[in-house]
C-alpha cells in the first residue's frame, strides 16, 4: 500500500507542470525587474506598435503547453507577461501562438489477473500541443538611452 501511495503522490507532482518554458537572451545586458502590478501588453505581428523603433530586443520567450492539461492561449500569454516582468522588458512583440494537433496509441500491457490472463489494450489519444512564441522588448524612455 505504501508503494502505491508514493507512485500517486510521484505522478501528482510531475503532472503540475502544464507548461514549458524556454527564453533565449539577445543581449548581455540585464534590466531590473518590473513591478508586479506593471501592465505589459502582448502585440501580434499584425499590430503596430505604439512606439517608433527605438526599442530594443532583449530576448524571445517560447513556451508550450498541451491542451488536455487545461493549457490555453490566454495562460501561456500570462505565463510570456510573467517572463517578461522578471527580464525588465516593456512589452511582448510579434507574439504567435500555434495550435499543433498530434495523436498517438497508449499500450496497456497485459497482466494475469485472479481467474485468467487480461490482454494487451491499445487506447488511441488525440490532443493539441499550443505554442507561443514572442520577443521581449525594452522601450527607450524619455530621453534614457538603451
Amino acid at each position: 500500500m505504501k508503494k502505491i501511495s508514493l507512485v500517486i503522490l510521484t505522478v501528482l507532482s510531475l503532472a503540475g507542470c502544464a507548461t514549458s518554458l524556454r527564453y533565449f537572451s539577445y543581449t548581455n545586458h540585464s534590466y531590473p525587474p518590473k513591478p508586479e502590478n506593471y501592465f505589459i501588453p502582448v502585440y501580434s505581428p499584425s499590430h503596430k506598435l505604439p512606439v517608433s523603433p527605438p526599442y530594443q530586443v532583449i530576448g524571445k520567450v517560447d513556451i508550450q503547453g498541451d491542451a488536455a492539461n487545461d493549457v490555453t492561449p490566454g495562460l501561456l500569454s500570462q505565463e510570456a507577461v510573467r517572463v517578461a516582468r522578471k527580464k525588465g522588458a516593456d512589452a511582448v512583440i510579434d507574439a504567435v501562438t500555434r495550435a499543433v494537433p498530434y495523436m498517438g496509441t497508449y499500450v496497456v500491457p497485459g497482466y494475469y489477473g485472479w481467474y485468467y490472463y487480461h490482454p494487451t489494450t491499445y487506447v488511441p489519444y488525440e490532443s493539441t500541443l499550443l505554442e507561443f512564441t514572442g520577443n521581449l522588448v525594452v522601450f527607450e524612455h524619455s530621453g534614457q538611452k538603451i
